[in-house]
């Protein structure tokens, strides 16, 4: 292999998206493309913008409700904090605090907003980005919450957890705790860039899981390759299977993308996630892409799906791609080798009717996905990207469902806004909690 260090070419053990790959991206193929939306969307909460949002799970990855309620985690801020204005959702992560919902029915139409999960600092750090809510198994009502803690200056991402426990009753849900926020690792310059090599390094997302292979527990996370910004070598392994004559592309070293995973070491029955070994990259898409965000598993008739989303902008040299979610599988369990979905890694991108209009999928274990509304484009745009006609989003999009058949992908169901589907009831009593 070609590299610029010993560095690039000891974390390069885990598979590749390659240059090869991204070739065969098609946008509008509807196997693989969401539906355009409604410019007439219905809004959740007009009172915050809504972004980034994961559901109440099972450290197997299962979506569950409690005591009979659908329980939904997002990214939030307050309109009137940031403005009721295009310029107020495309300031909102300076906002950003996690926020929760719940729903009787999970169908879109009765989410009622509850407010703030993690208690006014608590986190020691400027704002609250992406992560997951886990019940904690064997338990009877306590949540383990994994984000990211990002501060403003100096910069720092790191993902943190903190834990409390989830009440409720026949009028709705509250939480007690989300007063202590401990970090659980950062970015070691060796298996991922920190900022000193990368200052627009990714370091975020944890997504928790219980490994059916070995039963361990691992956090997969956004991160990027280690190595000075720009100064990787982009060799036949990054290219893949090219065309004859195919170079390297320009600024194609600039896309160093990684999908992270690190194995708990402290016990997660003590509620002690503080300890992990961090391991190489899963995934790497040097040459192709600098952001992996949002990396999720699921795990499906002996195989390994590994979930991940991306924007057209950060695909580098002539990779092009729509924002959307991209995947890649596995036979071999969790460390792989991994092949893209569909031959590309592409599982569902925007239209190019409509190209902003949804982002941060998030696959569940029976392919329903959620995302939520960006911008969306006046109907019979003669420029979709345009923002002169954007309606700003800011709720969440239609739910949609895929069909996982080995290295394919399908998009099959079209589903109600915000509606949401459960696998499992969490394993406590009926009984409805009292408020204090």
């Amino acid at each position: 292999m070609n590299a610029v260090s010993s560095k690039q070419s000891a974390v390069q053990s885990g598979s590749r998206w390659t240059i090869a790959d991204a070739m065969k991206i098609r946008t509008d193929d509807p196997t693989t493309t969401m539906p355009v939306i409604d410019y007439a969307f219905p809004v959740i909460d007009s009172d915050v913008w809504q972004w980034d949002t994961w559901l109440l799970r099972d450290i197997h990855g299962k979506t569950v409700t409690f005591k009979g309620w659908y329980i939904m985690f997002a990214l939030v801020a307050d309109r009137a904090a940031t403005g009721d204005t295009a310029e107020g959702w495309h300031r909102r992560n300076d906002f950003s605090y996690i926020g929760y919902y719940y729903s009787r029915t999970g169908n879109g139409a009765d989410w009622k907003f509850g407010g703030r999960v993690i208690k006014e600092g608590a986190n020691s750090r400027s704002w609250e980005w992406s992560g997951c809510a886990v019940m904690r198994e064997n338990s009877a009502n306590t949540i383990d919450l994994f984000y990211t803690s990002v501060n403003q200056t100096p910069p720092q991402s790191v993902p943190s957890y903190t834990t409390g426990r989830v009440l409720a009753d026949a009028n709705g849900v509250w939480f007690e705790g989300f007063d202590v926020c401990t970090d659980m690792f950062e970015a070691d310059g060796v298996h991922y860039a920190n900022i000193v090599e990368d200052q627009y390094w990714d370091f975020r997302d944890p997504h928790i899981f219980r490994n059916p292979g070995d039963n361990h527990i691992y956090a997969l996370f956004e991160g990027n390759v280690p190595g000075m910004r720009g100064n990787f070598t982009i060799g036949s392994d990054e290219m893949g299977a090219v065309p004859p004559a195919t170079t390297v592309p320009a600024n194609a070293q600039y896309g160093a993308a990684a999908i992270g995973i690190a194995r708990l070491k402290s016990d997660a029955t003590q509620g002690d996630f503080s300890k992990w070994e961090m391991l190489p990259a899963l995934v790497t898409a040097l040459g192709v892409n600098d952001q992996t965000e949002r990396p999720h598993v699921v795990f499906q008739d002996g195989l390994t799906y590994l979930f991940t989303i991306s924007h057209h902008s950060t695909f580098t040299g002539n990779s092009i791609g729509p924002d959307g979610v991209y995947g890649f599988v596995s036979r071999n369990g969790i460390f792989g080798p991994y092949a893209p979905l569909n031959g590309s890694g592409l599982v569902l991108g925007n239209p190019s009717s409509a190209p902003y209009e949804t982002y941060s999928h998030f696959v569940d274990p029976a392919g329903y996905v959620q995302s939520f509304i960006d911008t969306l484009p006046e109907p019979g745009s003669a420029d979709p990207e345009s923002p002169a006609t954007y309606r700003i989003g800011g709720t969440l999009a239609p739910t949609v469902k895929i069909v996982l058949e080995g290295e394919r992908t399908y998009l099959t169901e079209v589903h109600a806004y915000g509606q949401v589907f459960a696998q499992g009831v969490w394993p406590t009593s009926s009984a409805f909690d009292k408020r204090s």
